[in-house]
């Protein structure tokens, strides 16, 4: 949150008009500090009090180490406690004039402490600044509580102001976030609507493409003779493959399937990857298997083919039939050149029985040297 906010209330102003604003107030305090230098009873505590309150100004102006956010604005606020507390020990006992340049100063690091998402520790700080300088006046003669109060009631209101800017920022951000979030989540509604359209559009376009003929010949004809009925069970399995076996199907499996239906070979086909999204992405092996359903169902005149998808990464087709041996043959060479391991997929043929095929596609993990 500390960035967020950083790079919200700071980064979005010009970066050289805030250094210089700043810059330029605190060179004005450090001047009329050292000028004022020859009030104090001993100079080393005040000049290190410059140095610690220049210090706390370049800390809360540069970038924060990644997980040292929290103790980075404890030191700051530790830096300019200890600025007031060097600089009332060697006052003297009368008005101090420019001597006492501190409390108008604490409001440069505390308020950037605020807007980095520390507030607590800002009013911390503006407090025990400002109760320094009160018990300060209250032990010292010759000075009156209403001078303390008039050093420290600005400074301290300013790290309030800074305080209030943060917390608005922070809800602000909040608001942005959530209408981000929301306005993605419509994308992906209205993406996902449109591809939904697109696929029952693709679908029912192929579904007219393949049942069109059928339904023609069954309007012209008088009666359903065997050829007829036959048109319809090979359609009737076109369309539940599309349905069953999603994945599996593009334009040549289909011609591929159907020829072999015609032939007398029983096919089916099983998507079980779970990629089911309208619109998604077809498994990585879906590509591979079925040009291997292809390759295989080309040979065979007879028997039953299963093919499976059953993973993203994963397919398998199993044929039966008595002329297994003689199909594998057939086919080796086809399947062999889908083999490819540099790309991660491994394509084997298998034959445990003389009435048994098995093929399997697999998409492997990348190897790591």
């Amino acid at each position: 949150m500390s960035d967020r906010l950083e790079d919200t209330v700071v980064g979005r102003l010009p970066r050289s008009v805030v250094a210089l604003g700043i810059l330029g107030f605190v060179a004005v305090l450090g001047v009329l500090g050292l000028v004022s230098i020859d009030r104090v009873v001993e100079p080393g505590p005040y000049v290190a009090a410059l140095v610690l309150a220049l210090a706390s100004v370049a800390a809360v102006l540069l970038p924060w180490p990644h997980g040292r956010e929290r103790p980075t604005a404890v030191a700051v606020v530790a830096a300019v406690v200890a600025t007031g507390l060097l600089v009332v020990g060697v006052l003297p006992e009368e008005r101090p004039g420019y001597a006492l340049w501190y409390p108008s100063f604490v409001w440069v690091p505390l308020s950037g402490l605020a807007l980095r998402g520390h507030p607590v520790l800002a009013m911390a700080g503006a407090l025990l600044s400002a109760g320094t300088t009160v018990a300060w006046t209250h032990l010292t003669p010759g000075v009156g509580f209403l001078d303390a109060l008039d050093r420290v009631v600005s400074p301290t209101a300013v790290v309030v102001v800074a305080i209030g800017v943060a917390v608005l920022v922070r809800q602000y951000a909040g608001e942005v976030d959530r209408a981000r979030a929301e306005q993605l989540q419509a994308a992906r509604l209205s993406a996902g609507a449109r591809a939904a359209e697109t696929e029952r559009r693709t679908r029912l376009a192929q579904i007219e493409q393949l049942a069109a003929p059928v339904l023609v010949l069954l309007r012209d004809a008088g009666t359903v003779d065997d050829r007829l009925a036959t048109e319809c069970r090979l359609l009737e399995a076109a369309l539940r493959d599309g349905i069953r076996g999603r994945h599996l199907v593009d334009a040549a499996v289909r011609e591929t399937l159907w020829a072999a239906r015609t032939r007398g070979v029983t096919v089916r086909l099983l998507d079980d990857s779970g990629a089911d999204e309208a619109g998604g992405s077809p498994p990585p092996v879906a590509d591979v298997a079925r040009r291997c359903i292809v390759e295989v169902v080309e040979k065979l005149e007879n028997g039953e083919v299963t093919a499976r998808l059953s993973g993203p990464d994963d397919a398998t087709v199993v044929v039966i039939t008595p002329d297994a041996g003689d199909v594998a043959l057939a086919c080796g060479p086809a399947l062999r050149a889908q083999d490819r391991p540099g790309r991660g997929v491994r394509v084997r043929a298998v034959s445990e029985a003389e009435d048994e095929l098995v093929v399997t596609v697999r998409q492997e993990p990348p190897r790591t040297s």
